[in-house]
């Protein structure tokens, strides 16, 4: 393919799509995430911070919000990656995914801890106290390009899909801690009645902003910006407040 043919095609393509229509967002999310998306169990139905956030977005944009919440983390990123959905509803950045999504601003911030057994606890100041330990992490799961470059390349962890995985795991002592974000590891210590057996140390692994990803093969991109404006808008007359408040009081 000739170089100037090449070019022209890129620009057709953009032009097509950026001429679409955003008649619907389909929006995709993880169904374990407290407090931030999760499944309600009386009504089945997705819950949380993120979801009641987009909700207010489409009233504002006037758009339908159609919301996927059973996918599989890794198949839902895939989704909105091919632009088979517009839109994640919660994703830390990093450098590979910024080139793969299109990030709104943050409109949360999560801090991640290390969890371990009470008894066991020990000091973590740094990154360098967890060489030589045994980690344990959710998959696909990131907490940001600095703690992940030093995981990479000097920690000993291995993954799993559940919290309760994670649990069972330090229970037994096969793992020396796990990582989760903090609020979402004590909601679930507490439902579990764990919240005495098991404590996060003070020390955050990371302190990350959660933003909405678009997909850059979606119609919807085009309303980044006023996506961008609902978020800061939000920020300041309180409504961002209210909804995280409704999950964290």
């Amino acid at each position: 393919m000739s170089r100037p043919f090449l070019i022209c095609f890129i620009l057709f393509f953009n032009a097509s799509l950026f001429s679409q229509e955003c008649e619907v967002l389909r929006v995709g999310g993880i169904s374990g995430w407290y407090p931030v998306n999760y499944m309600d169990e009386g009504t089945n139905k997705p819950k949380g911070i993120a979801y009641d956030f987009v909700k207010v977005i489409g009233k504002k944009l006037n758009l339908e919000v159609k919301v996927y919440s059973s996918y599989p983390w890794k198949r839902m990123l895939k989704y909105v990656k091919i632009g088979k959905l517009d839109l994640v509803t919660a994703l830390y950045w990093t450098r590979e995914r910024e080139k793969i999504y299109s990030y709104t601003e943050p409109y949360l911030v999560n801090e991640a801890r290390v969890f371990v057994l009470k008894s066991k606890k020990f000091k973590l100041e740094k990154y360098e106290d967890l060489i030589g330990l045994r980690g344990h992490t959710p998959f696909g799961g990131t907490y940001g390009d600095k703690f992940d470059s030093f995981a990479k390349t000097n920690l000993n962890l291995t993954h799993a899909s559940t919290k309760k995985q994670h649990v069972l795991l330090l229970m037994k002592e096969r793992v020396d801690y796990f990582i989760l974000d903090f609020q979402d590891g004590m909601i679930y210590l507490k439902q579990n009645g764990l919240e005495n057996k098991i404590i996060a140390l003070d020390y955050p692994i990371s302190t990350t902003g959660v933003h909405f990803a678009f997909s850059k093969q979606s119609p919807c991109l085009k309303l980044l910006d006023s996506i961008n404006q609902i978020i800061i808008d939000s920020k300041s007359d309180g409504t961002l407040d209210s909804i995280i408040h409704k999950y964290t009081k």
